[in-house]
């Protein structure tokens, strides 16, 4: 309202914000989100980039909370890693947008692309999403992805520097604080010691790095959707080691 609702014509928002340490919306958020867009014809734009393609346990992140996109971009997950590939996918309503004459099969939208044309991100997109249905990787997901939870919160009853736990199917977040009652963030350079500790162990975690500066203070985990209960063990078992090392 600040803005001019007719001066904004798209939001552009993440199912769950990564950048931010992993940060799940609370109850009846894209709610309200859907609910201002739709009031004021701003199209809303989720991105997909990290969430989409089965990494929350569904095909897109924006499914676990009922909401309905004009847009949606993805990438890495699309083809998970094997080949570089990113779309952009609308709906009939946008798409249509972009036409001034039915009746002619080639008036939409067009754009050049260096990569255009080339068919070896698409195949393997295609194999990549194969794969997931077959293999019922997302129902691993969903299944690993509370396992993941659950060996968390049981390291936080055990190091007081776990402040919150979050996540959704296998993207999870361990916020790290100096205070549990204030929530004040844990020293940035501690954080990373505990991703070279675990490092060290042959386990590979991440840890915000682009918040503002003294807020990068969350562990962050996105195990592959193939990961097993064995596998899950080994990455809280080496946070565990690393938070006794460098927190005591």
């Amino acid at each position: 309202m600040a803005e001019g609702p007719e001066t904004v014509g798209a939001l552009c928002l993440e199912p769950v914000t990564a950048g931010g340490g992993v940060i799940t919306p609370p109850p009846g958020y894209w709610e309200r989100v859907q609910e201002i867009c739709t009031k004021y014809d701003i199209l809303l734009h989720i991105d997909e980039v990290v969430c989409g393609v089965g990494r929350t346990g569904t095909w897109f992140g924006y499914q676990n909370y009922g909401v309905k996109p004009d847009m949606v971009t993805m990438a890495k997950g699309v083809a998970s890693g094997y080949a570089a590939i990113a779309c952009l996918v609308t709906t009939e309503e946008v798409f249509d947008m972009f036409k001034d004459n039915s009746d002619d099969p080639m008036n939409y939208f067009r754009d050049i692309s260096t990569f255009g044309g080339c068919t070896a991100g698409p195949a393997a997109a295609i194999e990549n999403m194969r794969i997931i249905e077959d293999e019922n990787l997302l129902e691993n997901t969903i299944a690993m992805g509370d396992h993941m939870v659950s060996n968390l919160n049981a390291l936080a009853e055990k190091h007081a520097v776990i402040g919150q736990v979050r996540g959704k199917g296998l993207f999870c977040g361990a916020e790290l604080v100096a205070d549990r009652a204030t929530k004040e963030p844990a020293n940035e350079k501690m954080v990373q010691a505990v991703v070279a500790d675990c490092m060290a162990q042959g386990v590979v975690i991440g840890a915000t790095n682009r918040s503002l500066p003294g807020f990068n203070n969350t562990l962050c985990f996105s195990p592959a959707l193939i990961a097993t209960k064995d596998d899950i063990d080994q990455i809280t078992d080496a946070v565990d080691g690393a938070l006794s090392r460098v927190f005591g």
